[in-house]
């Protein structure tokens, strides 16, 4: 998918040319998407199609609970994930129609407890995530804990509040934070006296009649046509996700396709707040980094493009879910796709089922490149980008020849590599494209997709520190950032760490003092006289968190 910029998707619904439509498909070739999830053995999807207001095709594949039995349907309650963030940015951006907040209020007037590096935060960052706010979920696994685990909102609260620094100055670059949607969701409670819920249900949900949704902030509550959450067992089939979570604001909010229709219709023509168009035009819109650079990220919107036309959606995955709606605003056409299988794919369902109602107005896919003579690049061009980089924190690609081409293997998934030309390579089985790059210190890489905006130089070889060397880490680590400590343990030739909550991990050397366990890296720091004082541990969305050493 091309995620561009829509400098006036208000514009574009305006210009949007006449084109007669074709008749709509076949039930059966839409039922064939989701063909394997239409059984009584397997949770599945509820599809929903709308266009012009109204549900033209809704339908369930799958179980929602295999317990009982219990078949998937169009009124099937599922929860939804990051799809949620746009009904929380929504609240935020009624709050600011009311004149209760303003998007350029600095965080701490209303969460006040917070450091003083969130003196340079303001609403906006936290709706566009360019906060730099460490995301919580990632913190919490951190430490060893499950986000299966009840996180209550006091606790979230205090492990952002427990952290010493943003992962980057706020406002100049763009990283995904649950945080700061979690924050909206204490910002919303704080300047309207309601819960999140609360506020939802009397601004939004009621007013369109959504009887089905609900931000779920009680993990006990009893809800009527709830979907259970499944992943694969690893002895065949699937396990249920069990889980107490009930935060809200990131994510948390239960609802069917049916009751999405009613919120996705509210984007062409607005029935909340003041009724304007204001409202609408200000979710589709985008911000800004300090320096002027466009993101692509908006109210817990994503605009782009597929296949040629201007599109707004946001997926969502968790605790057994995953979730897509996907708009075509000039089409006035959307679809909806939940499922209670966390390895389903909604987005590319809910594109395929595009593909077959809008057919006569979506530009024709585009082949994979073939690797022709024009394409060919000398060996010796090739040689020079062989090697290991890391594209996030602990996580380490292997670049390697493959008879007359480059491989990636990433994930223990090995993909071919096909140039573009000798520095720039296409891994078509991931929409990726991989960019080479000659620094003064050697060759580096970035990888958009894997969230790399700057080169990552290429890595060394891995050391083989010595018994000894190994036994100079060993120890306990304390996290105040964190609330918890870490035992460090040298055996022979291997090095392992266990976290308060957790269970025993090798740690793989990487460099010197630098080691990964799958996900995250480790970065052990000196005195002056060489002794381990301790370390700072990092992932993809929170870097740098600090443990002391004890003993």
């Amino acid at each position: 998918m091309n995620r561009l910029l829509l400098p006036s998707l208000a514009g574009l619904l305006l210009a949007a040319p006449v084109v007669s439509r074709v008749a709509d498909p076949e039930p059966s070739a839409i039922d064939k998407i989701f063909a394997q999830y239409d059984h009584t053995s397997t949770p599945g999807c509820a599809l929903g199609v709308f266009r012009g207001g109204q549900v033209v095709y809704s339908h369930g594949y799958g179980m929602a609970d295999l317990n009982q039995g219990v078949p998937i349907s169009p009124r099937t309650v599922f929860y939804i994930a990051s799809t949620s963030k746009q009904f929380t940015a929504m609240s935020i951006a009624l709050l600011a129609e009311q004149g209760k907040i303003s998007l350029d209020d600095p965080i701490r007037k209303w969460v006040p407890e917070l450091p003083a590096y969130a003196d340079r935060i303001t609403v906006r960052n936290l709706v566009h995530h360019s906060s730099g706010i460490r995301d919580y979920l990632g913190l919490w696994s951190m430490s060893g804990r499950s986000v299966a685990d009840e996180i209550p909102e006091e606790v979230a609260l205090d492990l952002i509040r427990r952290q010493k620094a943003t992962d980057f100055e706020p406002g100049s670059r763009y990283s995904y934070s649950n945080s700061g949607y979690f924050l909206l969701s204490v910002i919303v409670k704080r300047a309207s006296g309601q819960t999140l819920r609360e506020f939802a249900q009397a601004n939004m949900f009621g007013p369109l009649g959504m009887s089905s949704t609900h931000f779920h902030d009680r993990n006990t509550e009893i809800v009527p046509n709830r979907a259970e959450g499944y992943q694969p067992s690893p002895t065949g089939g699937f396990d249920i996700v069990r889980t107490s979570f009930a935060g809200v604001g990131d994510g948390g909010l239960l609802t069917s396709v049916l009751d999405l229709q009613r919120w996705d219709e509210n984007f062409f023509g607005n029935k909340l707040g003041s009724r304007g168009q204001a409202l609408i035009d200000q979710a589709y819109t985008p911000g800004h980094l300090s320096d002027g650079t466009a993101q692509t990220y908006a109210f817990g919107l994503m605009p782009h493009t597929y296949r040629g036309q201007p599109v707004v959606d946001h997926g969502g995955s968790f605790i057994g879910f995953r979730a897509e709606l996907m708009r075509f605003p000039k089409q006035h056409f959307s679809v909806a796709v939940l499922c209670n299988d966390y390895t389903a794919a909604p987005e590319h369902m809910a594109e395929q089922v595009a593909d077959l109602y809008l057919a006569s107005e979506l530009a024709p896919v585009q082949a994979p490149k073939a690797v022709g003579p024009g394409a060919s690049v000398a060996a010796e061009r090739l040689d020079r980008w062989v090697g290991r980089y890391e594209i996030m924190p602990g996580a380490i690609v292997q670049v390697a020849r493959e008879g007359a081409g480059l491989s990636m293997t990433a994930f223990g998934t090995k993909v071919p590599m096909q140039p573009v030309n000798d520095s720039t390579f296409d891994v078509t089985l991931a929409s990726a494209r991989l960019e080479f790059h000659t620094t003064p210190t050697g060759p580096a890489l970035t990888a958009a997709v894997f969230g790399t905006a700057d080169p990552t130089p290429r890595l060394g070889d891995a050391p083989r520190p010595s018994a000894a060397q190994l036994a100079e880490y060993a120890g306990r680590y304390r996290s105040d950032e964190l609330d918890t400590w870490s035992v460090v343990e040298a055996r022979g030739d291997t090095l392992r760490a266990r976290m308060r909550w957790g269970e025993w991990q090798v740690l793989h050397p990487m460099a010197k003092d630098r080691f990964t366990i799958p996900g995250l890296r480790a970065d052990f720091d000196r005195d002056r006289a060489g002794r381990i004082i301790g370390f700072r541990m990092s992932a993809g969305r929170s870097r740098n968190v600090g443990f002391a050493r004890e003993r």
